[in-house]
């Protein structure tokens, strides 16, 4: 799963990294866009009861935040938060969405939080800053393995979540930003990394943890969405979305985005992409590569997800908020305050 975090959220380098360059880009891109449709204030969405979003916040350099916050979304509710580490910046469930993955950057580890009990019941180390998880099948007892892409060790770390152990680093390309996993009907996975300092995405054969040839796509490659039949790539030097045939490992064709691409959500059937960026939601159909009109919104998105119902997007903002856009009018709710610097999302049950 991509990270969907600010792109300037990461701990103080010497000079002026990558990172701190791609929230100035980010800045500019929400001054220079016009997105199509205007914002409506009114609340919409249906979200089922029970389901929780979970939201790094304060994942920035200049406010470094160390919780993840809980949020019932059928009544707005923002829970305690849950303190993990320094820097949280992705989040990817764990197999039956019992265990919340997530990393940490500024203290380079991995972490699994009990979803019911609010609990961190695992952490592990990883490579340098860690900025994207996804997890794969397999593992000790079928528990799963988690693809931990390191931004500045230019590596991925495989951990078992059968006995929380770490694996030797995978190479990948430079400044791995995000990261997904794609599965064949045969039930071979495969690990698709985005390296943002590369232009390039970087396959990983699950099975055997080895990395294939570098796949070539646009530059700044920020965001990653993967299908049995097709993975997308979200560009964010030059506003393009990439597809790449996760079967033959080649790129096809790329289209033009009305935004910035910092974040993308999958519908249950993977016949439609939402990306995030700028300060809009674009829907893009995955057969054809046809965009939709974009949904405006009052703020700077970092990240998006799908309830599980699949009738509303909830996108995180720069400003301090979320809110839901209903997707088939494109109507967006009522903004909730959430604090810091929200990036990263997943829903899931509560």
């Amino acid at each position: 799963m991509e990270r969907d975090r600010p792109p300037g959220g990461r701990r103080l380098r010497a000079g002026l990294s990558a990172p701190v360059r791609r929230c100035w880009l980010l800045l500019l891109a929400l001054a220079l866009s016009v997105p199509a449709l205007a914002a409506c204030a009114t609340p919409v969405g249906s979200t089922a009861v029970g389901e929780v979003a979970w939201v790094t916040t304060g994942a920035s350099v200049t406010l470094p935040g160390t919780a993840v916050t809980p949020v019932g979304l059928a009544r707005r509710h923002i829970g305690t938060k849950v303190s993990v580490g320094s820097l949280p910046s992705a989040l990817a469930y764990t197999p039956g969405s019992k265990g919340l993955l997530v990393v940490t950057q500024g203290t380079d580890s991995l972490h699994e939080i009990d979803t019911a009990t609010h609990r961190v019941l695992h952490s592990v180390g990883t490579g340098v800053e860690p900025d994207a998880v996804a997890v794969a099948p397999g593992g000790t007892g079928g528990k799963g393995v988690a693809l931990v892409a390191n931004l500045d060790s230019n590596t991925v770390t495989p951990v078992d979540l059968g006995t929380w152990r770490a694996g030797t680093p995978i190479a990948v390309g430079t400044e791995p930003v995000a990261i997904a996993v794609s599965v064949a009907a045969s039930g071979a996975a495969t690990g698709f990394v985005a390296d943002y300092g590369s232009n390039t995405v970087t396959p990983i054969d699950v099975a055997t943890l080895q990395p294939g040839a570098p796949i070539a796509v646009g530059p700044g490659p920020e965001t990653i969405a993967a299908t049995p039949g097709e993975v997308l790539v979200g560009n964010f030097g030059n506003r393009t979305l990439t597809a790449i045939n996760p079967t033959a490992l080649r790129a096809g064709g790329s289209i033009t985005l009305p935004l910035n691409p910092t974040g993308m959500a999958l519908s249950a059937t993977g016949a439609t992409a939402y990306v995030c960026g700028s300060a809009a939601v674009v829907p893009v159909a995955v057969v054809g590569l046809t965009v939709g009109a974009p949904v405006a919104l009052p703020d700077v998105a970092q990240g998006i997800a799908l309830s599980a119902d699949g009738t509303t997007a909830w996108v995180t903002q720069q400003a301090g908020t979320m809110l839901p856009i209903t997707l088939a009018t494109g109507k967006v709710g009522r903004p909730l305050h959430v604090g810091g610097h929200p990036s990263a999302i997943v829903i899931g049950p509560g």
